[in-house]
C-alpha cells in the first residue's frame, strides 16, 4: 500500500507484528488494494484522476506540505515538507477508490444537499459485501468539483484490526485545488494495546512553476 514519507517514518514501528500478523492470515477482501485495475466502472466521483491531476499541478508548482504527525493524540513531529513526491504523498487515499470492477453494486448510494447547497454523494457498504472500505462520502460543488472526501477503510482478522479514517479537502477552481489532508489510523494487534496515528497536511506553494 502506498504511504507518505512520514507514514512511513511510525509504520516501522509495528511493521514487523503487522508482517506476521498479515502472513498468518490476511482478510480475503485484501486483494482489493493489492491486486492490479485492468478496467474501471463509474459508480462513483472518478476519485483516481483527481489524485493524478492534483499531485501533477502540485508538483509543477512545487508546493509544499506543513505536515504534523501525532501517536496517541500527542505531536510527535510537525515541519515544512519542501521536496515532495505528491504522486506518494496523495497514494494512500486512492485505496478509497470505489470504480473497481470488484466492488460494482457492493454499496448503497444516498445523495442530500449540506448548508451550502452542496451535493453530498454517500456510499455505504451493504451488510454481506466483501470489501475493506466501509463508506465513502463525496461533497462536490454546483460545477461537480470535489472539495471534500471523506472516507472508513477496516481491515480485520482474528490477530489484528486496522482502522483507516481518510479526509481531503479542495476549493473550487483550477488544479490544484488541494488545501488540506488528514490521515487518521488506528491499530490493534492481539495482546497488545490499540495505537492511533495520526497524519496532518495543509498545502502551500513554494514559487513559481519550475521551467520545463
Amino acid at each position: 500500500m502506498r504511504t507518505s514519507m512520514l507514514v512511513n517514518q511510525w509504520f516501522r514501528k509495528s511493521a514487523v507484528l503487522l508482517f506476521t500478523a498479515l502472513s498468518l492470515g490476511a482478510s480475503a477482501c485484501q486483494e482489493e488494494t493489492t491486486a492490479p485495475v485492468v478496467r474501471r466502472i463509474h459508480q462513483a466521483y472518478d476519485l483516481v484522476s483527481f489524485l493524478d491531476q492534483e499531485a501533477k499541478a502540485l508538483s509543477d508548482l512545487n508546493a509544499v506540505s506543513r505536515k504534523s504527525v501525532s501517536q496517541d493524540g500527542s505531536v510527535t513531529e510537525a515541519k515544512i515538507i519542501s521536496t515532495i513526491n505528491w504522486a506518494e504523498e496523495l497514494g494512500s487515499f486512492a485505496d478509497a477508490d470505489i470504480n473497481r470492477p470488484a466492488l460494482a453494486g457492493v454499496f448503497t448510494k444516498e445523495v442530500s444537499s449540506d448548508a451550502l447547497g452542496q451535493q453530498v454523494h454517500r456510499y455505504k457498504a451493504k451488510e454481506d459485501a466483501s470489501t475493506n472500505i466501509q463508506q465513502v462520502t463525496y461533497t462536490l460543488d454546483a460545477k461537480g468539483q470535489l472539495v471534500q472526501l471523506d472516507a472508513t477503510i477496516v481491515q480485520e482478522n482474528f490477530l489484528f484490526k486496522t482502522q483507516k479514517l481518510l479526509h481531503l479537502e479542495a476549493h473550487s477552481g483550477p488544479s490544484p485545488r488541494l488545501v488540506r489532508y488528514f490521515l487518521d489510523e488506528t491499530q490493534k494487534l492481539m495482546l497488545m494495546d490499540a495505537q492511533r496515528y495520526t497524519i496532518t497536511g495543509e498545502v502551500a506553494v513554494k514559487q513559481t512553476p519550475a521551467a520545463l
